[in-house]
């Protein structure tokens, strides 16, 4: 999973001296930039994409944007080769060019990675001033 290290003293100096509306739209931005970059298949992904406001102690605002949908972190981060094994029947069944096949083991090739929300943050971060660096 890539990790996204923001520089917190600049991010404090800023917030303290800027309104709670300032993390609003700031967060909004970026829901707005990962709904536009999140790849489409059927759009359930694209639509889940939501901000959540924490506040601790009444002082500190936390948002968090991303997805409930099951397969998100898979499409973000991407995923490594591995086995698919059936779990209530014999044997895997898909098709394959038109033709029905069977298989007791599949050994996926694994899937890249398509970072639209580490994306959509740097976009909107670099848009606001902000400086992000890598872990």
């Amino acid at each position: 999973m890539a990790r996204i290290r923001l520089d917190r003293a600049a991010l404090n100096r800023t917030f303290r001296a800027t309104s709670r509306s300032e993390g609003e739209i700031a967060a909004r931005q970026v829901v707005a930039r990962a709904k536009v970059l999140a790849p489409v298949d059927t759009g359930r992904l694209r639509s889940s994409i939501r901000v959540e406001r924490r506040s601790t102690f009444g002082l500190r605002q936390r948002w968090t944007v991303g997805s409930d949908v099951e397969y998100a972190p898979m499409v973000n981060d991407g995923t490594r080769p591995h086995i698919i094994r059936p779990r209530r029947a014999k044997a895997l069944k898909f098709k394959v060019g038109g033709r029905t096949v069977y298989a007791k083991v599949v050994h996926h090739p694994g899937t890249r990675a398509r970072p639209f929300l580490d994306r959509a943050l740097a976009d909107v971060a670099r848009s606001r001033g902000y400086s992000i660096t890598q872990r």
